[in-house]
């Protein structure tokens, strides 16, 4: 990790600003202290744990204009912490520099890849753009035109889906969040992370080949399942980043291990599968986030975003132009994990 440079000036003359794009959503981020907005280990330092770049495709500079919404972050000595968020910024005001030198877990800062800045990204995105993203892995199988989206909360598996992708050469598309827009007879998904935090014990124990097909060495460590380490999956992505149309498979894992037998269960009934996938679109919005483990912030969701949300879910599963090969629950372990998967 980079050294950190001194606070910043707090003076209201010297504030500093960027902007940066997240799939189309445009963000100012406004700060006293450049260092917080600028950090690389969150916005370019891929093999960080905690960077941006495990969650989205790329975090890119762009203009300070046609901005959707602003962060401001003040770092005061002795402030007392306040967070304010609404629909177009967000206000951080707290002693900065001491919270991002304690803080023991760096996923959880402000631009941390499960702290504030990411899921008021994914919030911002379905109310200016119509963007809506699964937490789910995707995999793309281009002579088929099919994209497997492999829907779970953390500790599913979907990362065990990759990787059995990746030994039958199948494309990666996104490890962490698919991203769809909805537009009249059009459905495009838009390309996620290509990095991913992968367990030593998962290349070791479940997937020797991947760790040929991605060329990677592997260091010796006690403990291969405590142990992840980042791993780049651009070379086995699609060189495109849009996907228009293609044929959906849902796929909602529980990966278990000793599992030696697949249990596999077609989801058909329409109304179930609509709030699948609502509560999967839901999950990085509504969630609480603790700031830097000690600032709690509320839910990002709002009834407007819910109710829009629920009919974007529910015009998926009948989209005309979205045909679902499958949708199915599968209960599971690593090596079985895409039996009865057509």
């Amino acid at each position: 990790m980079p050294d950190r440079p001194l606070r910043g000036d707090s003076r209201a003359d010297r504030l500093h600003r960027r902007a940066v794009q997240v799939v189309l959503a445009r963000f100012g981020l406004i700060s006293n202290n450049r260092w917080l907005i600028t950090n690389p280990e969150f916005f370019t330092e891929a093999k960080e744990i905690q960077s941006l770049l495990s969650d989205v495709y790329e975090v890119k500079e762009v203009p300070f204009k046609g901005l959707d919404a602003c962060l401001h972050l003040l770092d005061l000595p002795d402030a007392a912490p306040s967070v304010h968020v609404s629909e177009r910024e967000i206000a951080v005001v707290a002693d900065l520099t001491r919270l991002d030198r304690e803080v023991k877990d760096r996923r959880y800062s402000v631009f941390g890849n499960l702290g504030l800045f990411f899921k008021y990204s994914m919030a911002t995105l379905e109310r200016c753009h119509d963007i809506y993203s699964f937490h789910a892995s995707s995999l793309y199988v281009p002579e088929r035109h099919e994209l497997i989206i492999v829907a779970g909360p953390p500790a599913a598996g979907k990362t065990v889906f990759l990787l059995e992708g990746l030994v039958r050469g199948y494309q990666i598309f996104s490890a962490e969040m698919t991203h769809f827009r909805l537009e009249g007879n059009k459905c495009t998904f838009f390309k996620g992370a290509l990095w991913d935090n992968i367990r030593l014990g998962n290349f070791i124990y479940d997937f020797p080949q991947a760790v040929e097909r991605l060329k990677l060495r592997l260091p010796k460590v006690q403990d291969v399942w405590a142990t992840k380490i980042p791993v780049s999956l651009h070379k086995n992505a699609p060189k495109a980043d849009t996907i228009v149309n293609p044929t959906v498979s849902l796929l909602f894992p529980k990966i278990e291990a000793g599992r030696d037998k697949a249990i596999v269960s077609d989801v058909t009934d329409k109304r179930k599968l609509a709030k699948m996938v609502f509560d999967n679109l839901t999950e990085k919005i509504a969630g609480t986030t603790l700031l830097y483990e000690c600032l709690p912030v509320g839910s990002l969701d709002a009834p407007d975003l819910m109710a829009r949300r629920l009919a974007t879910a529910q015009r998926f599963v009948n989209y005309k132009a979205v045909p679902i090969k499958q949708a199915k629950t599968i209960l599971a372990g690593a090596k079985n994990c895409m039996e009865g998967v057509s």
